[in-house]
């Protein structure tokens, strides 16, 4: 489904808030956002992207903004959802890189940079080999796990929501029992990873 962005609400200003429930809305806002979904998927036809979907490079920028933002890469330099689409427009150029973060090449000045401008100054730093192997180990275990926990486990690291919004949409009890069942989705997952050899010094 897509949607529009509410006049009233302000997306940079949520996102650098603090406050987890109003990240979390502006994270959903800019993923749902008629206006990227429709630029991403033109971007996908211009480029001829094969090796995957525009929903997947959607969701792979929507983690990397979450790292830029979390890391301070990003400091609200231009619009949020502007940043965002530059780094969509990397992905798509680039398909066959592993983006593990992504950084402006200089300082950015101008707040009201285009999209097409905004990628022109990102720089994609690719994961190393050994990230490589501990991401495939990753997927690996989390296929180990059950469909409720691999789900638990996205709602809460991927998507960012919170133990509310978790325990709602998993019909549990209330925060609490979302909480627990997170935790105990983490150390199944935790399990599986510890006979890996890549994760044994971790």
């Amino acid at each position: 489904m897509k949607a529009t962005f509410n006049a009233a609400f302000d997306v940079k200003a949520a996102l650098f808030s603090g406050d987890e429930a109003l990240q979390n809305k502006a994270y959903r806002a800019l993923y749902m956002s008629g206006k990227v979904q429709a630029k991403v998927q033109d971007w996908a036809n211009y480029y001829n992207l094969r090796d995957k979907q525009p929903e997947d490079v959607l969701q792979e920028a929507m983690v990397l903004l979450f790292d830029a933002v979390e890391n301070s890469r990003f400091r609200g330099e231009c619009q949020v959802e502007t940043f965002l689409l530059g780094i969509c427009k990397n992905l798509i150029r680039d398909s066959g890189k592993r983006v593990r973060y992504v950084v402006f090449k200089e300082s950015i000045t101008d707040a009201d940079l285009t999209a097409d401008a905004v990628a022109d100054q990102l720089v994609l730093s690719e994961r190393t080999e050994e990230e490589e192997q501990k991401e495939q180990a990753l997927r690996e275990a989390m296929n180990g796990l059950t469909d409720k926990c691999r789900e638990a486990l996205k709602k809460y690291y991927f998507e960012n929501k919170n133990m509310d919004t978790i325990a709602q949409e998993a019909q549990l009890a209330n925060r609490e029992q979302a909480k627990k069942a997170v935790h105990r989705c983490r150390e199944s997952l935790r399990s599986l990873l510890s006979g890996h050899p890549i994760f044994k010094n971790v």
